[in-house]
C-alpha cells in the first residue's frame, strides 16, 4: 500500500492532469510509442497499463525513501479515462501530453543502477478510483544514454 505522501503526490499529479484536460493547456504534438492494456479486476476498478519512455528527474533516496520517482515522460497518445475512452482535451489533442510526474513504485520494483538523468522505458498502471486515478510503476529499464526522446514543443 502506498504511503500517505505518495498518495498526496499522486493526487497532485491527478489534479495537474485534470487541470490540463479541463482547462485546455497548450498542446504537445509529440507522439511517443506507448502501449496500452486495459485490465479489470474483481475489485470493480478499471486499470490501464502503459509502456512509455522518459528521463529520470529524481529518485527516492535513503534520506527520503517515500518520495516518488519523478520522470519526464513522452506523450501518451492513447491515454484513457475511467470509461476506457482516449482522453481528448479542449483543444482536440488526444491522450496525455509530455510532462514530469511522480510515480510510486509497485512492491518489488527496484531502480537498480538507475540515477537522475538516465533515459528509461517504464510501464505504469493507472487505477481509476472514485474521483481520480492513481499511478504505480510496475517495471523500469534503463535505455542507452544516446536514446533520443521526443517531448514535443
Amino acid at each position: 500500500m502506498p504511503h500517505t505522501i505518495n498518495r498526496f503526490s499522486t493526487v497532485t499529479a491527478a489534479v495537474a492532469v485534470a487541470l490540463f484536460f479541463g482547462l485546455g493547456c497548450s498542446d504537445s504534438t509529440s507522439q511517443s510509442s506507448s502501449t496500452n492494456q486495459t485490465q479489470s479486476q474483481d475489485d470493480g476498478l478499471t486499470r490501464h497499463s502503459y509502456t512509455v519512455r522518459g528521463k529520470v528527474v529524481t529518485i527516492p533516496s535513503a534520506e527520503r525513501p517515500i518520495d516518488d520517482l519523478q520522470i519526464r515522460h513522452e506523450a501518451i497518445p492513447d491515454y484513457k479515462d475511467r470509461m476506457g475512452d482516449v482522453v481528448v482535451n479542449s483543444k482536440g489533442v488526444q491522450g496525455m501530453m509530455a510532462m514530469t510526474m511522480g510515480f510510486p513504485l509497485a512492491d518489488g520494483v527496484s531502480l537498480g543502477d538507475i540515477t537522475p538523468g538516465d533515459i528509461v522505458e517504464f510501464t505504469f498502471v493507472t487505477t481509476w478510483g472514485e474521483d481520480y486515478p492513481t499511478y504505480e510503476v510496475t517495471t523500469i529499464t534503463k535505455l542507452p544514454a544516446e536514446t533520443e526522446l521526443n517531448f514535443g514543443g
